[in-house]
């Protein structure tokens, strides 16, 4: 017997319900960041893999389609005491189960939402659709997108900043940018980076990446240890106060934290 679309077999050996898998119960303490405009891919960064440890990220990616609601229940073997031979339409447990497993992840994803952003997830029906609308409308590969990041990047300062904090901003435009489909070699990472750095910082970062480029770690060391050097050749006082507190931290521990401030875009 034929049947549409919407309707398969069921079988014993069938896939596993949803209905049986992980529970989001304390996702909260896990997924902690808000979303809003300028933190997408911070967001993504915590998202993904607890969805993918809890082996959900199927929802979200349309690799696990909802399945159909109805299923072909296959006849009664010969022999049979049932009265018909004929196989019926019944609804399919596994679609119930797998919407209930997706609303679920759904509101996991609207919790996590600020209000500057939870427009994205109106008239969204499924997990699927709400993480395509946050996708397309903040992470997205246009070139148009592309090009604005590029700007930012070739526009960014240190101005009275931190090290740290600059080169902060300038890893989240890289790693934005890559995430839009232009990956920065390091050698235009260096350029635009040294281009914006305080006067008195640029000729040495100049000088460690003379024909060398280096990735943006390696430059936040050298940088941040040049600023403890030249922290004594200011006198303290409110004109110079910017640079009476060039010392960043302890070096290689905070210069790992390129990603650590996603709000200073």
């Amino acid at each position: 017997m034929s049947t549409n679309s919407s309707e398969r077999t069921v079988s014993a050996a069938g896939s596993p319900s949803p209905a049986g898998g992980p529970s989001l119960a304390g996702a909260h303490h896990y997924v902690t960041m808000k979303l809003v405009s300028c933190n997408f891919l911070f967001w993504r960064a915590q998202l993904i893999p607890f969805l993918r440890g809890q082996e959900l990220l199927g929802f979200v990616d349309g690799s696990l389609p909802c399945p159909p609601e109805t299923v072909t229940a296959a006849p009664p073997s010969e022999g049979s005491s049932a009265g018909t031979t004929t196989a019926t339409i019944i609804p399919n447990p596994e679609h119930r189960a797998w919407v209930k497993q997706d609303q679920l992840i759904l509101f996991l994803l609207i919790s996590s939402m600020s209000d500057e952003v939870l427009h994205l997830a109106l008239g969204r029906a499924t997990s699927a659709e709400i993480w395509q609308s946050i996708t397309s409308a903040l992470g997205s590969s246009s070139q148009a997108r592309c090009l604005n990041l590029l700007g930012q990047f070739q526009l960014l300062r240190q101005g009275n900043s931190m090290t740290a904090n600059y080169l902060s901003r300038a890893g989240v435009l890289v790693e934005a940018l890559a995430q839009a489909g232009r990956t920065l070699s390091l050698m235009e990472q260096n350029l635009y980076v040294l281009r914006g750095l305080q006067p008195e910082l640029k000729a040495m970062a100049a000088s460690f990446t003379a024909g060398n480029a280096v990735p943006l770690s390696h430059l936040s060391d050298y940088l941040q240890a040049h600023e403890f050097i030249l922290v004594d050749d200011y006198p303290t006082g409110d004109s110079t106060a910017s640079h009476s507190a060039f010392y960043a931290g302890p070096g290689r521990g905070s210069s790992r934290k390129l990603f650590s401030n996603p709000f200073d875009i």
